[in-house]
């Protein structure tokens, strides 16, 4: 069974944004096995990890989502990875 592209090329999407159900995500990380679209959900009031003495050291990013590339015959688009309506430009 042959992809109907080429999995590398997927990995030029990280970092891109896009909308899925009219919210924007982020592609943060592609998995193989099975090939999954890894994304972080944008969100306007982030969330902080604080240190010992209160002081903000990082963000935290509480939602994520795996979206899967392809259906369950290995070479159509899954119907989720179909739903992303758009891609913005970085």
């Amino acid at each position: 069974m042959k992809a109907p592209f080429q999995p590398e090329a997927l990995h030029t999407l990280i970092g891109r944004q896009f909308v899925l159900d009219g919210e924007r995500y982020t592609a943060i990380e592609i998995l193989n096995e099975p090939l999954a679209l890894v994304a972080q959900k944008n969100q306007l009031d982030p969330h902080y990890q604080y240190d010992a003495y209160g002081r903000a050291r990082s963000q935290v990013h509480t939602s994520t989502l795996t979206i899967p590339v392809l259906a369950a015959d290995g070479t159509s688009l899954h119907a989720d990875f179909l739903r992303i309506s758009s891609w913005i430009s970085s």
